[in-house]
């Protein structure tokens, strides 16, 4: 029975902290092996005390058990100088706490092994670290995990969607070197902001993740359970998959120079109880502060509990690092701003040429504040370095103005390498057929890998199309591409049918406008769910 198989059965109950029963352990300078404070090396070091804590938590009722690997990535173990053992050490972890679930398991309850993937030290979107960075250190732990009989992965305590990002595609591409598939769970973290640490918001989260086909999604840590009630509704009302939660024991409190959690395991089960029965939670579990005790009461409760039907919706959104930006406007329309573009703003292109970032910055500043929806950003000019100014431009924006970005440029190093700066959800500007199929793949594929959106425009090899049908013929074959093709979702897809001038006296011209009109409403009819854009 795989997890999937498992949850159709009912509530499932992952285990609590593994860094409190450590901490109870107070494990000697000789078990740290001169790594003070990292505890993925007791893996190695006492391997029978961490396979005592996961035997308690099975012993408590846990379904779910995750491995003692939250910074066990070449990011954090390499402040101990520890980062050529990685794989080693997932491995050894992954062992355990397959050796413990084996232990416990019975056709009757069965016990799976989550890889445990933790947010590491740095933060990309603030420049700490970069994507390639994150990704090569989180594909490493992926492997070393999968060596040693991890049954599902959770990627948890997330604090920044570009490092959700690298985690995801790093656990991917493990996943598809080994040719397995197997559930792989975000768990982002709220903090008494509201917000990730970064600031994006439970709706940004939301649509940032929508298009990377997470198969769990919940929230874990910062705060007790009761603080996390809003956000849990809030993900349950739109995320179309299992929901899980794993809070503290209450919010930390410093007492006598020691950290304490005072929330009562009687309050803890009550309110998740809650979560279960009013929002249709499946999963729970314990974050800071829980105990073998907590889950064991968890356990005794869940049998009791019905979990209620869910009807989820998520609108087709954009999201910058902060918010979300729907793409169904009301009123409408969409507006993208493009005063950010060298080809539409001579003010624009004079910062650029002049390296005034800090205007290139404000022109994108003045369109949010003017109402724009999305900004597309194109630096392309003669003689400057594209990729350059694309990394410049975006790492400033990024953090400063509250929008999703447009990517806007023919290169695709260019766009790629703007993806992995962009914790939100952007749109690529743009694919066509000019080239023919080749080079809309490659585009569409990068869509897939980095959750972004792509506009398509109606050109083939004979150039812009005029007509309604050919339009939509093009349409056509860019839809088969993306979607049955590439996996990309109908609503991943905004087509640009193209507007021509009408004021230039070419009688060729005349019937332009209302093609291009009719070319909106034949490709609606026929490729349902996509967008448009003018």
């Amino acid at each position: 029975m795989d997890f999937f198989e498992r949850l159709k059965r009912g509530i499932i109950l992952f285990d609590g902290a593994m860094g409190t029963q450590i901490h109870d352990l107070n494990p000697g300078e000789t078990e740290w092996a001169g790594h003070t404070g990292c505890v993925e090396i007791l893996n190695l070091t006492i391997p029978d005390k961490i396979q005592q804590i996961h035997d308690n938590y099975l012993n408590a009722g846990a379904d779910v058990i995750q491995t003692n690997t939250l910074g066990a990535n070449s990011v954090v173990l390499a402040e101990f100088n520890l980062q050529h053992r990685v794989v080693e050490i997932n491995r050894q972890a992954a062992r355990l706490a397959r050796n413990a679930a084996d232990k416990y398991s019975t056709p009757a309850k069965p016990r799976f092994v989550a890889g445990d993937i933790g947010p590491g030290t740095k933060i990309a979107s603030l420049g700490q670290t970069d994507y390639d960075t994150l990704f090569e250190s989180y594909l490493r732990q992926a492997q070393g995990l999968l060596e040693g009989g991890v049954d599902l992965f959770i990627i948890e305590t997330c604090q920044d969607p570009l490092q959700i990002k690298a985690a995801l595609s790093a656990v991917d591409d493990a996943l598809s070197t080994a040719q397995k598939k197997l559930p792989r769970i975000v768990s982002i973290t709220i903090e008494t902001s509201g917000t990730m640490l970064i600031g994006t918001d439970v709706a940004a989260a939301l649509t940032i993740l929508d298009p990377l086909a997470v198969d769990v999604l919940g929230i874990n840590c910062a705060t007790g359970p009761e603080r996390m009630r809003p956000y849990v509704k809030q993900i349950c009302q739109s995320f179309p998959g299992p929901v899980i939660v794993q809070p503290n024991a209450g919010m930390p409190e410093m007492i006598n120079g020691e950290t304490v959690y005072p929330l009562t395991i009687q309050e803890y089960v009550h309110v998740l109880s809650g979560f279960i029965e009013k929002y249709g939670v499946q999963i729970v579990g314990g974050c800071c502060g829980t105990t073998p005790d907590f889950i064991r009461a968890l356990a005794e409760k869940i049998p009791s509990l019905a979990v209620t039907p869910r009807n989820p919706v998520i609108q087709p959104a954009l999201a910058s690092l902060y918010s979300s930006q729907e793409l169904h406007q009301d009123p409408a329309p969409f507006f993208v701003g493009e005063r950010a573009n060298t080809n539409g703003s001579r003010k624009f292109r004079e910062c650029l040429l002049k390296d005034d970032w800090d205007g290139v910055v404000n022109i994108a500043k003045q369109q949010e504040q003017t109402g724009a929806h999305g900004l597309d950003l194109c630096v392309a000019y003669t003689g400057r370095n594209e990729a350059s100014d694309m990394h410049e431009a975006v790492t400033r924006i990024i953090r400063q103005v509250n929008l999703p970005i447009f990517i806007d440029s023919t290169d695709l190093s260019v766009i790629e390498n703007a993806l992995k700066l962009i914790g939100g959800r952007a749109v690529i500007n743009s694919i066509n057929l000019e080239d023919g199929e080749e080079r809309v793949r490659q585009v569409c594929c990068l869509a897939k890998r980095f959750g972004a959106a792509l506009i398509a425009l109606t050109i083939d090899e004979s150039g812009m199309a005029h007509d309604v049908e050919t339009k939509l013929k093009i349409a056509r074959r860019i839809y088969t591409i993306a979607v049955t093709q590439t996996g990309l979702r109908p609503q991943d897809l905004i087509f640009d049918t193209l507007t021509f001038t009408l004021g230039s006296g070419d009688e060729s011209l005349k019937d332009a406008g209302a093609n291009t009109i009719a070319g909106i409403k034949a490709i609606h009819n026929e490729l349902p769910g996509v967008f448009t854009i003018l």
